[in-house]
């Protein structure tokens, strides 16, 4: 069974944006692949994003995420906790909408809502971010410089 923690956290919106082709790329295989430690930073119009996730989404394996620290840092977990990504060739999305907000809950009774994104929707679907990697043997270290 697939296990997309950070999905519930990103909203409806995040999902539609990303594309079934995210859920199904890791989701129908039981073949692990080799994967490597990736962490990194996302800056948006100069300065540090402070919370959101990035996902890596390999063009064979399971994808990546990981969640956007206060000062912009993230870790990526592909089958366990900070195990990295799948090694080879990544498209990437980062997600980041008002729901994500630290602290943020829905009004009393109401479902958590899709959320406004706060960064140009482009970047939140893999297939139009123009953002890529590749992760190799031994630790990767990726910086995406996000602009309006």
């Amino acid at each position: 069974m697939c296990r997309l923690p950070l999905w519930r956290r990103w909203g409806a919106k995040g999902i539609v944006l990303l594309g079934a082709g995210a859920i199904l790329a890791g989701c129908g295989s039981s073949d692990r692949l080799p994967t490597a430690p990736v962490r990194g930073k996302v800056i948006y119009n100069g300065k540090p994003l402070e919370f959101g996730a990035v996902l890596f989404v390999p063009e064979k394996g399971k994808s990546a995420e990981g969640l956007i620290q206060s000062d912009g840092t993230f870790v990526l977990s592909t089958y366990g906790t900070r195990d990295g990504a799948v090694i080879g060739k990544h498209k990437v999305a980062i997600i980041c909408n008002e729901t994500q907000r630290p602290g943020f809950k829905p009004p009393p009774g109401q479902e958590m809502p899709a959320g406004k994104p706060l960064i140009p929707e482009k970047y939140m679907n893999y297939e139009t971010s123009g953002l890529t990697a590749e992760v190799t043997k031994g630790s990767n270290e990726f910086t995406f410089e996000l602009k309006d």
